[in-house]
């Protein structure tokens, strides 16, 4: 059976390291190598510093893929594409790795990334390195919670991982596309609770839907519904976390999914048609500005794949 990375359906931390990585050239044998190794050194970790909850998920770009692992490649995996409605854009940002590291202390994330790239460092070149953090009891940067209808339990492995009988080769790894957005909180700060609610489609103060008679279709809660107007639900399960300075802020937004394409399904969702105005309006408020594409394997598909 399939030994999916602890990381993906792991709960929610304290802190976290996002970081956007690409590989050297003429490496990928070595690379191979180590990042089968990788999550053996943070369970070790985890285990050292049980009370930490240290998790972290490697995951390797859609352009890069087939460099790395030439012999496989997951069914409908896919480079982001840049996205642009009327004045709204989701820009892309390809990247040969994504590795997150999330725990409940610090001192042990900083440790985690040290011998995380004591592993990697000959063979890989850091592009960005992103600091996020929970922020009060998980809510983001707006004030609202974050994913107030979020999956728990044994149905975060339902939407995350992919099932043996869709991809034998894959079963466990998961999609993942990351968004980074900006927040124009000076903007989003001078609304009303109001307002803001009626924007969000929840109230403020518990994360509850707004009566349906006050609900907006281009309200965030519709327009970014995993249950859109065919009653299906997207398999998508959320790893999102703040991050930011005082100039610079906003969400960092990970998507899991047991689907390539339900991820852009969702954003094209939530973007509207051309010329109809029928975006989420939560977009009026956050910029994109990095977009990108990743497939988790498992960490049985890891070692196979690195001889191990």
């Amino acid at each position: 059976m399939a030994r999916e990375q602890f990381g993906i359906c792991a709960e929610a931390n304290l802190h976290g390291f996002v970081f956007l990585i690409n590989a050297l050239d003429g490496h990928h044998a070595q690379l191979r190598l180590q990042l089968a190794r990788l999550p053996a050194l943070v369970q070790h970790l985890s285990d050292q510093f049980s009370e930490s909850n240290l998790s972290a998920v490697i995951a390797v770009g859609a352009g890069y893929w087939d460099s790395l692992y030439p012999a496989a490649r997951p069914q409908n995996f896919n480079s982001f594409p840049p996205l642009v409605v009327d004045d709204l854009e989701m820009p892309a940002s390809p990247f040969d790795l994504l590795l997150q590291i999330r725990s409940d202390r610090y001192d042990v994330l900083h440790l985690a990334a040290q011998q995380c790239f004591q592993l990697l460092q000959p063979y890989v070149e850091i592009q960005e390195q992103i600091h996020a953090f929970r922020y009060m009891d998980g809510r983001d940067l707006t004030g609202f919670i974050d994913e107030p209808r979020a999956p728990k339990g044994r149905r975060k492995r339902e939407l995350a991982l992919v099932a043996e009988d869709t991809d034998p080769v894959f079963t466990g790894g998961s999609y993942l596309h990351f968004q980074r957005y900006r927040l124009d909180l000076n903007r989003w700060q001078q609304l009303t609770q109001s307002q803001q609610e009626m924007i969000m489609g929840y109230k403020k103060m518990d994360g509850s839907l707004l009566p349906s008679a006050q609900l907006s279709a281009q309200s965030h809660a519709v327009s970014a519904s995993l249950q859109p107007e065919t009653n299906h639900q997207l398999p998508l399960l959320f790893q999102n976390m703040p991050y930011g300075q005082l100039k610079v802020q906003g969400m960092l937004t990970l998507g899991f999914s047991a689907n390539g394409s339900c991820y852009l399904q969702w954003l094209k969702q939530r973007m509207g048609q051309s010329g109809l105005q029928n975006y989420d309006l939560l977009l009026d408020y956050i910029q994109a500005d990095c977009g990108a594409a990743f497939f988790a394997p498992s960490v049985s598909f890891m070692e196979q794949q690195a001889g191990l």
